[in-house]
């Protein structure tokens, strides 16, 4: 592959997939709503925040993965 059609390509993934950066904005789990999954029932609340802010963080990162072409 030519290095303008890498670059044009590229540029075409930047306008199609928005990258999603850590904004307050962003719907979170809430505590309530983890604890309604099975295994997260009698977690206590840091353990939760830390559970929820750690899965937050995981979807970022997979929502924003492009693999190199």
């Amino acid at each position: 592959m030519k290095s303008n059609e890498k670059n044009d390509k590229s540029k075409l993934q930047k306008s199609v997939y928005p990258k999603v950066e850590i904004s307050e904005n962003n719907c979170k789990l809430t505590l309530d709503e983890l604890r309604k999954c099975e295994g997260f029932a009698d977690v206590s609340d840091l353990e939760g925040e830390e559970i929820i802010e750690s899965l937050y963080k995981l979807s970022l990162i997979a929502y924003n993965y492009r693999p190199i072409e």
